[in-house]
């Protein structure tokens, strides 16, 4: 997985694209919007040809990013699947896609190599000697959630799993304004562990929609809820109920 993930980043690094948003925007029209399914961080659907990406910026941003990792492993390595089921939410039926694509995302957010280099230069402590100030050093430098940092410190032995418990209750619901504290102090926005709640419409998905209702390969009930799901009405663009 991690030669996949190197290839896929090396890929968009040549055109100039590193962020992931900009990735998935790449090969997916990438929607973001608050949605109020508390186990729901993401989702991907499949139709005419495009692939569609939602995001749910209820969660944090750091847990957004890793969404969107995940999302983009399925796009590149489970086309099929996502061709011939048009939505890939049933984890359960695909378990096992669901474990590469977070080892997937993982690998593509925090690259072995280079969070060792970032480690000794940020923190360089016994694994056994490090405190949540150090998670959040390293997590506020690859844009991912403490959680996530934390994990991937452990499965790079960059921390004794004998700490984890103890450095993972700041993140918990409970602690978040400790968290928020412990982030200012140590000179970085909290932007990371607070959901952004941002709205993202591309222009290309509304014209998407509108062009498959006028050349007949949706319904006016199917473009309707297209553009009501992203909070936009058909009337605004001309259309009159039906």
């Amino acid at each position: 997985m991690k030669e996949l993930a190197e290839e896929v980043r090396m890929k968009f690094a040549k055109k100039g694209i590193s962020d992931i948003f900009e990735i998935l925007s790449e090969v997916a029209f990438l929607i973001r919007k608050p949605l109020d399914i508390e186990e729901l961080s993401g989702f991907i659907t499949y139709f005419d040809n495009s692939f569609i990406v939602y995001l749910n910026s209820n969660f944090t941003l750091g847990h957004e990013r890793y969404t969107a990792a995940h999302e983009l492993y399925h796009i590149i390595y489970n086309e099929d699947i996502l061709k011939k089921e048009k939505v890939f939410l049933d984890k359960e039926m695909h378990k096992e896609e669901e474990v590469k694509a977070d080892v997937f995302a993982a690998e593509f957010l925090m690259p072995e190599d280079y969070v060792k280099e970032v480690f000794y230069k940020l923190v360089n402590l016994d694994k056994n000697k490090l405190l949540p100030k150090h998670v959040v050093r390293m997590h506020n430098y690859f844009k991912v959630s403490y959680k996530a940092m934390l994990k991937r410190l452990i499965q790079l032995n960059l921390c004794s799993l004998d700490k984890y418990f103890q450095l993972v209750e700041i993140c918990s619901l409970e602690n978040k304004d400790k968290l928020q504290s412990l982030t200012k102090q140590e000179g970085y926005p909290i932007d990371l562990i607070i959901p952004s709640r941002k709205t993202y419409i591309p222009k290309e998905y509304i014209i998407y929609v509108k062009s498959n209702y006028e050349n007949g390969k949706i319904s006016y009930e199917n473009m309707r809820e297209s553009l009501e799901f992203v909070g936009l009405d058909p009337i605004e663009f001309g259309y009159e109920k039906i």
